[in-house]
């Protein structure tokens, strides 16, 4: 009973990771070093319209860069972190047939005919991207992008946890290799 309620809960999770549709992206300045990059602070070029994602953005970067060993620095940090969130929505339209076909029937051959019906829905994404620039160069030297579909309905909590583990997979291999 035991195993078979492990494996039901390993399906569920396998299957819940499957439906995840964050994408992530990184780009990098070819050459950098850095290993020489250990203090960062974050520049804001752009007004966020909210100071709580705003909070949890910088929160879930800061916790990122930290256990990869750099330090936050207000003073004169090694690289500034310059986020750019954009939240935008994409169009799905989903159509259902049922009831058409072609075959052979107890009355000969023919065709049926059925209904089609067309959903349009509109489907929140939320993107953001991620610049570090060397403070001295005063060039970017990375680029991380993360995109997903947002679910409107969740709790602070779950947003968190969502953006936490969106910036986990972003930065999964940073700093790169040589």
């Amino acid at each position: 009973m035991r195993t078979t309620r492990t494996l039901l809960l390993a399906a569920v999770a396998l299957a819940l990771a499957a439906c995840s549709t964050l994408s992530t992206n990184t780009d990098y300045k070819p050459g950098t070093d850095f290993s020489g990059y250990k203090t960062f602070a974050f520049k804001d070029v752009e007004q966020m319209q909210n100071g709580i994602l705003e909070g949890r953005i910088k929160s879930a970067v800061s916790a990122q860069l930290t256990a990869k060993g750099w330090s936050q620095s207000d003073g004169n940090p090694d690289v500034w972190v310059v986020l750019h969130p954009r939240l935008s929505k994409q169009t799905q339209i989903n159509t259902y047939n049922s009831g058409w076909g072609y075959g052979y029937g107890w009355r000969g051959y023919g065709a049926g005919m059925g209904t089609t019906t067309s959903t349009v829905q509109e489907i929140p994404v939320g993107t953001l991207v991620i610049d570090l620039v060397d403070v001295k160069a005063k060039e970017m030297v990375w680029r991380g992008t993360a995109s997903d579909t947002l679910k409107e309905t969740a709790s602070p909590e779950e947003r968190e946890k969502n953006l936490n583990a969106a910036m986990a997979k972003l930065f999964e291999g940073f700093p790169p290799k040589k």
